[in-house]
């Protein structure tokens, strides 16, 4: 158990060092944003479990942007993480911009239940939207509802995981 959460804590670290020395940059060529939620994910093989996301967006011009995302659920029996490429189309309306999303990628979910620990491998299709409410030019919190399909094949799960729902919080950072 805590060499799983040595592990978590090291790949946050790293991505964190990565968006930190990576802000610089984006700042620099003015076409790069981030940004960070935390809330919860439902219907895993562990029920509701927490979860985070990290995300990159490249704006191709102010309505349309590419980036990663890095969905993370590090607690409790269930540790998955999902990575994927995300396409997202910024709506402004006002102080808020709705923010519709879609994707592909993968997700690696390793299951511990007592003495049995199941790890699997699947695609992920990551959609959904997000508001984004506007507290400065370059900075928002944020909403998202996120919807996940994918093909998570577990021994010992206690529910199907090919469909989540999420509900996250954080913010954004634009350029």
């Amino acid at each position: 158990m805590i060499d799983k959460w040595v592990k978590t804590l090291l790949a946050i670290a790293t991505l964190v060092l990565f968006l930190t020395l990576g802000t610089s940059i984006a700042r620099a060529e003015n076409s790069w944003g981030f940004g960070t939620d935390v809330g919860f994910l439902t219907d895993t093989v562990d029920d509701t479990v927490f979860t985070m996301s990290f995300q990159g967006d490249y704006y191709l011009d102010s309505e349309f942007s590419i980036g990663p995302q890095l969905l993370i659920t590090p607690g409790g029996d269930l540790t998955q993480i999902a990575f994927a490429g995300i396409a997202r189309y910024h709506i402004p309306l006002g102080a808020v911009s709705l923010v519709p999303f879609g994707g592909l990628g993968f997700v690696y979910a390793d299951y511990e239940r007592g003495r049995h620990d199941d790890h699997d491998a699947s695609y992920i299709f990551p959609f959904g939207a997000t508001a984004a409410f506007h507290l400065s030019r370059t900075i928002s919190l944020a909403s998202t509802l996120i919807f996940t399909i994918q093909d998570i094949d577990l021994n010992n799960r206690r529910n199907s995981d090919n469909f989540n729902i999420g509900l996250l919080f954080g913010f954004r950072f634009h350029p």
